[in-house]
């Protein structure tokens, strides 16, 4: 029985950091810092002369004053994946990102199944099995998901692509140079996690010494009571 209970312990050290990793993953998404922009050229509108380009919004400090307190403040512009402005890389990454969203959301699920299975001790042997091992591939698929999209990002950056945004945003299509930003460090982050706990999760095998009690109907406990 204790090392049913360590096992268990074990198992939710790894949910927890599968869950840690799906937080970051959705932090990173919402993050504007996955591309920074040098123009190189700066302007009134844009006296720094970078721009903060995400997957949700781009935002850069204008030159323009709100109030005479500050002399400069931050823009942002949002957008979404049905602007048809957005290059294909940006909305293919959007949508996987999504996907990962997904499937760690199942996995999630998947997890805290197994977990009350394993903890109560009152399911058969597979059915525990198969919510660890379901979790665990869903969590593998999100963490290779998260990294497509990092390393797809990091190759637009090295190809230095631009975005043709609208004329009302005041930013040109394309940089003098750019850099990745410093979601992709929450995004690599989420990766590491989401893998770690996926095969941690994907090859759990059950305890040999574990007491596994089958399933009890409502009229076997009529009869025995």
């Amino acid at each position: 029985m204790s090392s049913y209970l360590s096992s268990g312990n074990t198992q939710l050290t790894g949910f927890l950091l599968t869950v840690v990793g799906w937080i970051l993953l959705g932090v990173s998404v919402g993050q504007v810092e996955w591309r920074l922009w040098h123009l190189g050229n700066t302007t009134s509108i844009i006296p720094t002369g970078s721009v903060w380009v995400g997957l949700v919004k781009v935002c850069y400090y204008s030159g323009v004053r709100l109030s005479p307190q500050r002399r400069t403040s931050k823009v942002c512009h949002a957008y979404g994946r049905r602007n048809s402005f957005l290059p294909e890389d940006i909305r293919a990454i959007q949508n996987i990102l999504l996907l990962a969203c997904i499937l760690g959301a199942l996995g999630k699920a998947s997890l805290v199944i197994g977990l009350r299975n394993l903890y109560l001790g009152i399911v058969r042997k597979s059915t525990a099995c198969n919510s660890f091992t379901i979790g665990g591939l869903c969590y593998l698929s999100a963490g290779i998901c998260v990294l497509i999209c990092v390393l797809w990002n990091s190759y637009a950056v090295f190809k230095n692509e631009g975005i043709n945004f609208p004329a009302s945003f005041h930013i040109p299509p394309r940089p003098k140079t750019q850099e990745v930003g410093t979601a992709i460090s929450t995004a690599i982050i989420s990766i590491i996690l989401m893998l770690l706990g996926g095969v941690f999760f994907f090859f759990y095998k059950f305890p040999v010494e574990c007491p596994v009690y089958p399933l009890i109907t409502r009229q076997e406990m009529d009869i025995s009571s």
